[in-house]
C-alpha cells in the first residue's frame, strides 16, 4: 500500500486530477513558493551556475503556470535521473528573445518556435555536441496521455545521454 504522499505523487505522474477540500488545498497552496520566484531563481540559475546544470529546459513565457503542465514538468527531473537543481527552466519572451542559454550537454525546448529560438541563440559547435529534444506544443501536452506519452518519448536521449555521463 502506498503512503498519501507517493500515492497523490503516482496519480499525479498519471494525469489524474485529485480533488481536496478548500481547507486542505489553501493549507497546502500556501506552503508552496510561487511560481513567479521559481521562475526568476532559475533563470538567474543558469546564469550564474552553470557548472551545476546538466539540462535547461525552455518554454514561452506563462506555460509552467498552467497547473496541469506545471505538474507534469514538475516530474520530468525524475523521469530524467537527475535531481531538480540540475534543470533549470528558462522562459522566452512574448516577443522571442531568450536570456544567454548556458552551455550544458542536454537541452528541452517545449515548442517549435521555442526550438527555432534557441537554435539561432546555439552555436553549431553547441548544437553538435549537446543532446536535444524538443516536444510538442504545450496545447498537445495537454491533450490527455498521447501528448504526456510523447513528451516521455522525446526525453528518453536526454536520459541516456545524462546516465551516460554519470557512470
Amino acid at each position: 500500500m502506498l503512503d498519501e504522499g507517493r500515492r497523490l505523487q503516482v496519480l499525479a505522474a498519471m494525469g489524474v486530477d485529485v480533488y481536496q477540500l478548500r481547507g486542505v488545498r489553501d493549507a497546502a497552496s500556501a506552503l508552496a513558493p510561487p511560481v513567479s520566484a521559481e521562475v526568476q531563481e532559475s533563470v538567474d540559475g543558469a546564469v550564474a551556475g552553470a557548472g551545476s546544470v546538466s539540462v535547461v529546459a525552455v518554454c514561452a513565457r506563462g506555460v509552467r503556470a498552467e497547473l496541469q503542465l506545471a505538474r507534469l514538468f514538475a516530474n520530468i527531473p525524475r523521469a530524467l535521473g537527475v535531481a531538480a537543481s540540475r534543470l533549470t527552466w528558462i522562459e522566452m519572451e512574448a516577443d522571442g528573445t531568450l536570456p544567454a542559454l548556458a552551455d550544458v550537454p542536454c537541452y528541452l525546448f517545449v515548442g517549435s518556435a521555442t526550438a527555432r529560438a534557441c537554435a539561432a541563440q546555439l552555436s553549431l559547435t553547441q548544437q553538435n555536441e549537446a543532446t536535444i529534444a524538443v516536444s510538442a506544443e504545450p496545447q498537445e501536452l495537454l491533450a490527455g496521455p498521447p501528448g504526456r506519452r510523447a513528451l516521455w518519448q522525446v526525453i528518453k536521449p536526454l536520459a541516456r545521454r545524462l546516465r551516460a555521463e554519470i557512470g
